[in-house]
């Protein structure tokens, strides 16, 4: 019997360290990478809040604010390999809280708040032809919005969120149009957490709603809810939240490896308020995790960020909600592993 007692204990001692043993061993966060950091040449002028795309090497920026937060129409491309900057032709108007989204050579734009701040939202729909370097119009939205999400899956254009008509009502709405001569916004299912200033991303099919704002003009919050959008299903899914609240990142929201990258920012909403970040964020959609990757060479909300040719590209942007803003352009490598 003591025997027996004795086995027991020792069972009882060693359970715990057998089963830890079994256990699928964990993999170690991924350590931030240390990016070296290259002033280049500087966008044509200080600007905040600019759509943009990255085309066949290069990256294109249209409008943003100015300095006097007027909407700016100016297009301008950046050539990392020459590092220089040309003026193209301008846009047809001047709007901003709008975002771009490029299909084959077409980029489209829609809604937006339109002149000096505070300007009236609109419906507006424009397609920029790169090889044409020529404007015309699309559809309009159902309804005028500003700061909503837009982007592609599959053959469909999607615009979601954003503000309404009086500039701070949040609305979840969510409309798609058919990039193959679509006449008609058609109505899909809202966003659960109606939000402007939403960042869009699409990652292997699927539709990706992040931060944004509660409220903008009277008051604004920086939300951390994030979504995903399966069209298979027309169904929205939370996901793993920010780990703050951000906004301000609509044109520095990059596909990277499969992951989305956040490239700087706003948080006003975390304790104690940050308010402007210098940080890159990294969401692993395999693990539904955020994470810390990469450091800013300056703390910059609403820039323009883009990947070309293995090197990470920063430009423009607002040091301090937003002014002043800075014309500054930063360029460092990406870890090649």
């Amino acid at each position: 019997m003591r025997f027996k007692a004795i086995l027991c204990l020792i069972g009882m001692v060693l359970a715990p360290a057998i089963a830890r043993s079994q256990e699928p061993a964990t993999s170690k966060p991924q350590s931030p990478w240390k990016l070296d950091w290259q002033k280049r040449t500087n966008s044509p002028f200080a600007r905040a809040e600019a759509p943009a795309i990255a085309y066949k090497g290069t990256l294109y920026l249209f409008g943003g604010f100015t300095e006097e937060l007027k909407a700016a129409n100016f297009v301008d491309v950046y050539d990392p390999a020459s590092d220089s900057w040309a003026r193209l032709k301008p846009m047809p108007t001047s709007v901003t809280h709008l975002n771009a989204v490029i299909d084959g050579t077409t980029v489209w734009f829609a809604g937006g708040f339109k002149g000096p701040h505070p300007g009236p939202v609109v419906d507006e729909v424009w397609k920029y032809d790169i090889a044409s370097d020529a404007w015309s119009r699309g559809p309009k939205l159902p309804e005028p919005r500003a700061g909503g999400g837009l982007a592609i899956a599959g053959r469909m254009l999607h615009y979601f969120a954003g503000y309404k008509s009086d500039r701070d009502t949040n609305s979840g709405d969510h409309w798609s149009l058919s990039l193959d001569g679509g006449t008609e916004w058609k109505p899909l299912a809202e966003l659960p957490d109606p939000r402007g200033h939403v960042s869009a991303a699409e990652l292997d099919g699927k539709i990706y709603a992040l931060g944004g704002d509660h409220g903008h003009d009277k008051t604004q919050i920086d939300v951390a809810s994030c979504h995903v959008f399966d069209p298979a299903t027309n169904k929205w899914t939370a996901i793993a939240s920010l780990p703050d609240g951000r906004s301000h990142f609509e044109s520095s929201t990059i596909i990277h490896r499969g992951h989305i990258l956040v490239v700087g920012g706003r948080c006003n909403s975390s304790q104690p308020p940050r308010n402007v970040v210098d940080d890159i964020l990294e969401y692993d959609p395999k693990t539904d995790s955020w994470s810390v990757v990469g450091t800013l060479p300056l703390k910059v909300l609403a820039p323009v960020a883009a990947i070309i040719d293995g090197r990470l590209i920063l430009t423009t942007g607002g040091l301090n909600n937003p002014r002043p803003l800075t014309s500054l352009t930063w360029s460092a490598d990406l870890p090649k592993d």
